[in-house]
């Protein structure tokens, strides 16, 4: 017993129980006897002391972290539970409340279809997505879907370039365009009018050339009569007023800004008074259908009668600029209405006259009686003519002696009036140089032509179409047989002296029988030689059908016979070639045109006007249809559509527009008033 003691001592002062992290067990002393363990591992640490070991504490190091932690939204498991931020995913879409959480990408924490990366459903006004607003441009095109007539498709947008006929509405306008060559008319495979869509110039409305194999307007045809109604720009008379509008038309360039003026006169407007118009072309932008003579920038306007027979523009005082030339008729209208015939001269400064003018504006006006009788009682002369024919830089005038009304009675003379800058009333027949004598049978044109012959002197055309011979039955002759009128030209030296015009003349040429030859003449380089060649018209050809010669250079003694070509009107008694005028080239063949008036062509006598192709009548085309380049028709019969005729640029763009005088054209009190049409 007392050998024992120790060792229960030894018990007694040892722990019962081991610690609770330490080893527990029995260990055999290989005795027999048994042996109590010994814990041999390190204790557990609390390295950030915060009361929980390692054993328990997710993250020992951060004291903040334990399991009685409260969790906080901060990509942590605060109180290692093994969920991160557990509590701040309430709608358990897996990412936390952007409210609630610095780092949160759910704004609405309630909703598991919200949240960043989530699918954006556009246009529904909620923001799936959290990006911070709805998707309302879905192709990125920067226009919303309010705006984007496709907002799947970034190409398409208001302002977007329209691709035609690709099945989209690419600028958001007016749905897919089929208008692909960008003139204004849909392709009529699309339900348009366009019968080209690859060619800008052809589509409804355009103008369409004769004879080019071409529908340009996509009615059907190569070409037809357009109508002179549907012209853009024109000037009427006024209503219920014989004004005569349109009896003379020229252009010229009379303000030199480079754009040339149109110049109207109608000698019955303003209660027979007479008006001359003058429409300067820095104005034609604002020009438009039935403008009245008060319309003209600068209006000359009449105290006495009858002025504006006749018209030129010339530089006739040699100042380098030019003047404006205009006749008053010889009108001795029982005891209402009487006038004598003079010559007025406005001169010109290189600007614009003043917007009225009257009478007392007038620089020049030389008096003349033409010959009135009881028998006539009213006589107008025919086209004055002006030009620098002595070469001092100063125009002449001439003054082709009167004729009555219906052109059976000429004086046979013609006057030359000497360039010079004249001024107050004057007698004519004291400023005469020299007169040019046309006998018996007179002259019913005269124009300044230039030097033709080479002689250094500047020559005249003189029409004679009242010539008459003796037909002896075999195609001409002098004596024998009925008598003919195949009328007759001269080209003629313009020197000042007093002569008769055989002694003038420098080559004759006659017409065939009844043909009224030399009624006009027309110069222009058809072959492309470098000379001008010849058009003469024939007005009184096939009972006064009409027709127009062609020539090479100038016409000689052989007349007609030695032509190069005819062209032949499309009426009978239609008076085709009243008017012939030498035209640019206007189809780009390299070959200018003809401008021909038909005074009476058409099915009603409502008068046709032409433009001829150059080529195609040198080259022998034979009738006006065959041919034309372009063709209008009048508006009512007997108007005297191609009265007048006149070609200038007014846009300064090298195109020329078109001007023609219907000075007949009536109202419904079947007054004539006159009309002139512009054609652009």
């Amino acid at each position: 017993m007392i050998r024992l003691l120790p060792v229960t001592l030894l018990l007694l002062g040892c722990p019962t129980t081991p610690k609770e992290t330490g080893d527990t067990g029995v260990e055999d002393s290989g005795g027999g006897g048994e042996h109590t363990a010994v814990d041999t591992s390190p204790a557990p640490e609390d390295l950030d002391d915060d009361g929980y070991d390692e054993t328990v504490d997710c993250n020992d190091r951060d004291y903040t972290v334990h399991p009685d932690a409260a969790e906080a939204c901060n990509g942590v498991d605060d109180n290692c539970d093994g969920v991160v931020d557990d509590g701040f995913d309430g709608d358990g879409d897996g990412a936390t409340s952007a409210d609630a959480c610095v780092d949160g990408t759910d704004c609405d924490d309630s909703d598991p279809t919200i949240a960043a990366g989530a699918a954006e459903v556009p246009y529904d006004g909620i923001d799936q997505d959290c990006d911070g607003a709805d998707l309302i441009d879905v192709d990125g095109d920067r226009y919303d879907y309010t705006f984007d007539c496709d907002d799947e498709d970034a190409d398409v947008h208001p302002g977007g370039v329209e691709v035609a006929k690709n099945g989209k509405d690419d600028d958001c306008v007016d749905g897919d365009s089929a208008d692909l060559d960008g003139d204004g008319y849909d392709d009529d495979e699309f339900g348009g009018e366009d019968c080209d869509d690859e060619d800008a110039t052809v589509h409804p409305g355009a103008r369409d050339l004769w004879n080019d194999s071409l529908d340009t307007d996509c009615d059907g045809l190569d070409a037809r009569l357009a109508a002179l109604a549907d012209v853009g720009v024109s000037i009427v008379g006024d209503s219920g007023e014989q004004g005569l509008v349109g009896e003379s038309v020229t252009f010229c360039d009379l303000d030199e800004d480079g754009a040339d003026d149109l110049v109207v006169t109608a000698p019955f407007g303003g209660s027979y008074a007479g008006r001359v118009g003058i429409f300067y072309g820095s104005g034609e932008a604002s020009w438009g259908p039935d403008m009245s003579m008060s319309d003209a920038d600068t209006l000359l306007e009449s105290s006495e009668l009858f002025l504006g027979f006749s018209l030129a523009c010339a530089d006739v005082d040699g100042d380098g600029n030019l003047d404006l030339v205009t006749t008053r008729g010889e009108i001795h209208y029982a005891s209402y209405y009487e006038s004598d015939y003079e010559l007025l001269f406005l001169y010109g400064d290189g600007s614009k006259f003043a917007a009225t003018l009257d009478e007392t504006d007038i620089d020049a006006r030389l008096s003349y009686p033409l010959g009135v009788t009881q028998e006539i009682p009213n006589v107008f002369a025919q086209r004055i003519a002006a030009g620098d024919v002595d070469g001092d830089g100063a125009a002449e005038v001439f003054i082709n002696d009167a004729t009555d009304s219906d052109m059976t009675e000429p004086t046979g003379l013609v006057y030359v009036l000497q360039g010079d800058r004249y001024s107050g009333e004057l007698d004519l027949t004291d400023e005469v140089v020299a007169t040019i004598d046309g006998g018996s049978d007179g002259f019913s044109r005269v124009q300044v032509i230039g030097d033709r012959d080479g002689d250094g002197q500047s020559d005249l055309f003189l029409g004679q179409i009242g010539y008459a011979e003796a037909d002896s039955g075999g195609g001409g002759g002098d004596s024998g047989g009925s008598t003919t009128s195949p009328g007759r030209l001269f080209l003629a030296d313009a020197t000042m002296v007093d002569a008769a015009v055989a002694d003038l003349a420098w080559r004759t040429s006659t017409g065939r029988s009844g043909d009224a030859y030399g009624w006009d003449l027309a110069l222009q380089d058809f072959d492309g030689d470098g000379v001008d060649d010849s058009v003469v018209s024939a007005i009184g050809y096939d009972d006064y059908a009409g027709s127009i010669y062609f020539f090479e250079g100038l016409p000689d003694e052989s007349g007609p016979s030695a032509a190069t070509a005819e062209v032949l009107g499309s009426t009978a008694a239609g008076y085709f070639g009243w008017s012939v005028q030498a035209l640019d080239d206007l189809n780009g063949d390299g070959v200018g045109e003809i401008f021909v008036s038909e005074l009476s062509g058409g099915s009603s006598g409502e008068g046709l006007v032409w433009v001829l192709s150059g080529a195609l009548a040198w080259g022998g085309a034979g009738d006006a249809e065959s041919a034309a380049l372009l063709a209008w028709s009048g508006e009512i019969a007997d108007a005297y559509t191609g009265n007048a005729l006149a070609a200038g640029d007014v846009d300064a763009d090298g195109v020329q527009e078109l001007a023609i005088g219907a000075e007949l054209f009536e109202d419904a009190s079947d007054i004539s008033y006159g009309k002139v049409y512009v054609i652009r």
